[in-house]
């Protein structure tokens, strides 16, 4: 069995506008975040080669820079923003991403999408 190393972002919260329903537009509302970077290469190599490290910050700091922007219809356009990001800003070989917006319905705690990408599936 291979191994794999990974760049977990856990509970990441962003204020943003996402939604088609009026009451999403604005004020932008949180929308909670989980990202999994499966790294191009395996445990050893991670040490061995790239040192232990992987420079996570530009990717923080482009998730942060989401609560800047306009608003957005679909959750899904959302998603593939991140996902393109994440490919484009670490070595990532696959993205799961889940995006979750709390508390749009009163009868459920949220709704979102998941989503597991390869690098070579994804088309931006």
């Amino acid at each position: 069995m291979t191994s794999t190393a990974s760049i977990t972002f856990k509970r990441v919260e962003l204020l943003v506008r996402i939604g088609e329903h009026p009451w999403e537009q604005d004020p932008a509302k949180p929308q909670r975040l989980h990202i999994d970077l499966t790294l191009e290469f395996g445990y050893n190599d991670y040490f061995e080669i790239h040192g232990g490290y992987v420079n996570y910050d530009p990717l923080h700091d482009f998730l942060q820079a989401l609560q800047h922007k306009p608003h957005i219809n679909r959750l899904e356009d959302f998603s593939r923003q991140i996902i393109a990001a994440c490919l484009a800003m670490t070595p990532a070989a696959r993205v799961k991403l889940a995006v979750m917006k709390p508390d749009i319905f009163p009868s459920m705690e949220g709704v979102g999408v998941a989503f597991d990408v390869a690098r070579e599936d994804f088309t931006p």
